[in-house]
C-alpha cells in the first residue's frame, strides 16, 4: 500500500512540474528556426482571403503583403496574447555579398560594419549595440528607443551567412521591450540552424574584366564622335578654304567664265527627286562605309558583351540606350542628307544639270549660275549605277546620268574624268 501511494505521489508531482511549451520547426532555404507556440504564423505565402489575418489583427493584408516583399520578411510571428511583432527577414546585398559570412571578418571589420549599419542623425534615437555567440553562429544585435513625440522601441537581431542577411525582428511599439522579450528573441536565435553553409565565392575577376572592357567600348562609343566630328570638320573646312583660294587664283588668271578650246563632252542630268534620293542613300551608306562598319560592329560587340556577360543592370542600359542612339542615326541619315541636297538644287533656275568638259576645265549652269571650274576642283570621283557623282566637297557632288551625254560617251568620260582629277 505505501508503494502504490508513493508511485501516485511521484506521478502527481510530474504532473505539476512545467512542461516545456512545445515548438514547430520552421524550414527556410539554408536554415531552420524554431517557433514557439502562442504565435500566428503570417507570411508572403499566405493568401489575402486567409483567415489567419484577421485572427492577427491584420486588417490589410494587401498592403502587408507589399511590405513583406519590401523588406524580405520570411516569416511573421505575432503572439495570440500582447501586441509583439516578429518578423524573419532575409536579404542579399552587394555588402552581404562581399562579406559573406560574419564570422569570416576580423574583430575590427565587424565593428566597422556595425558602426556603419547603426549610424543616425536622430538625437532622439538611442542606438545601443553588441554581439552574441551562439553555437558557431555569430549574430549581432541592435535596439532602438525612440523618444519625444513618436516613441517607437525595437530590437534586432542579425548575422550574415552564405551572401545573405538573416534578421530577428522585434517591433514592440510604444512598449519598451521587457526581458521576457528579450529572451524571447535569444531562444528564437539559440534555435538557428544553418542547414547548408557555402564557401565563399572567388573574385570574379573576369565578370571585372567584362565590366572594364564594356566601359572601355561605351567611353569609345561616346568619346570618339565627340572628337572626330569637330576634327574632321576643322579639316574639311581647311581644305575647302584651300580649295577656295585656288579658285580665286584661278579666276584671277583665265577669268570666271573663260575657257579655251572646244567641248570633249556635253551632259544634261536631271536632278530629279528620285535622283537626289539615290544620291543621298550612296552618300550616307556607301561613300563612308568604314565609319558606318566600324560605329556598327562597336554597337555590336557592345550589346553583346552587356547581355552575354556578367554586367551591372546600368551598363546594360547605356549599351542598349548607346545603340538605338546610334541605330537611329544611321537610319535618319539618307533622309537628312536628302533635305540638304534638295536645298543645295533648289537654289538653280533649273532642276536640270547642263555640263560641258573641255581639255583644261569645265562649265557647269542650270542648277546654278554659268561658271567655269578647273578639274581640281573636283576633290573625289565615285560611280553608282547610271550615275557619276563629282564630289567637289565633303558632302556634295555633281550628278552626271550616262544616259545624259549629248557628246561622247560614258565609257570615254570615265577615263577622261579619273585623268584630269587624278581620282582613280
Amino acid at each position: 500500500m505505501k508503494k502504490t501511494m508513493m508511485v501516485l505521489l511521484a506521478v502527481l508531482l510530474l504532473v505539476a512540474l512545467p512542461m516545456p511549451a512545445s515548438a514547430e520547426t520552421w524550414v527556410g532555404l539554408d536554415f531552420t528556426l524554431e517557433i514557439p507556440e502562442g504565435f500566428y504564423q503570417l507570411g508572403p505565402e499566405l493568401e489575402e482571403e486567409d483567415p489567419a489575418w484577421a485572427l492577427a489583427g491584420v486588417s490589410d493584408p494587401s498592403a502587408r503583403l507589399r511590405e513583406y516583399d519590401e523588406m524580405g520578411v520570411l516569416v511573421n510571428l505575432i503572439p495570440k496574447e500582447g501586441k509583439a511583432n516578429i518578423s524573419v527577414m532575409q536579404k542579399e546585398s552587394d555588402t552581404t555579398k562581399r562579406v559573406h559570412d560574419l564570422t569570416l571578418l576580423s574583430e575590427e571589420e565587424r565593428t566597422e560594419l556595425l558602426d556603419k549599419m547603426t549610424q543616425s542623425e536622430n538625437p532622439d534615437v538611442a542606438i545601443t549595440k553588441g554581439w552574441q555567440e551562439s553555437g558557431q553562429n555569430l549574430f549581432f544585435w541592435i535596439q532602438l528607443d525612440a523618444g519625444g513625440n513618436q516613441e517607437m522601441h525595437e530590437r534586432l537581431y542579425g548575422t550574415i551567412k552564405n551572401g545573405h542577411s538573416l534578421s530577428i525582428d522585434l517591433y514592440n511599439g510604444e512598449e519598451p521591450i521587457s526581458q521576457e522579450q528579450t529572451e524571447l528573441l535569444l531562444d528564437l536565435v539559440d534555435s538557428v540552424t544553418f542547414t547548408q553553409i557555402l564557401e565563399k565565392p572567388e573574385p570574379d575577376v573576369a565578370g571585372a574584366y567584362s565590366s572594364l572592357a564594356l566601359v572601355a567600348l561605351l567611353l569609345i562609343a561616346v568619346i570618339a564622335p565627340i572628337i572626330y566630328v569637330p576634327v574632321r570638320g576643322k579639316i574639311d573646312k581647311k581644305k575647302k578654304a584651300q580649295l577656295a583660294e585656288q579658285l580665286s587664283e584661278y579666276h584671277k588668271t583665265h577669268g570666271s567664265n573663260q575657257v579655251d578650246g572646244e567641248a570633249v563632252f556635253i551632259n544634261s542630268t536631271d536632278c530629279t527627286k528620285e535622283a537626289i534620293h539615290h544620291f543621298s542613300i550612296y552618300h550616307a551608306y556607301f561613300k563612308n562605309v568604314g565609319e558606318l562598319i566600324f560605329g556598327m560592329l562597336l554597337c555590336l560587340i557592345m550589346v553583346v558583351s552587356a547581355f552575354l556577360m556578367k554586367t551591372e543592370w546600368w551598363m546594360r542600359l547605356a549599351a542598349a540606350g548607346v545603340t538605338v542612339y546610334y541605330a537611329y542615326k544611321i537610319i535618319s541619315m539618307p533622309n537628312n542628307i536628302e533635305k540638304i541636297q534638295r536645298k543645295v538644287f533648289g537654289r538653280g533656275m533649273s532642276e536640270t544639270a547642263h555640263f560641258s568638259f573641255y581639255p583644261e576645265a569645265f562649265r557647269v549652269s542650270g542648277i546654278q549660275s554659268a561658271n567655269v571650274l578647273p578639274y581640281f576642283q573636283i576633290t573625289d570621283v565615285r560611280r553608282r549605277g547610271q550615275y557619276f557623282y563629282l564630289y567637289y566637297g565633303p558632302d556634295n557632288a555633281y550628278m552626271i546620268d550616262q544616259y545624259g551625254f549629248s557628246r561622247g560617251e560614258f565609257e570615254d568620260f570615265e577615263k577622261f574624268i579619273r585623268e584630269k582629277t587624278g581620282k582613280q
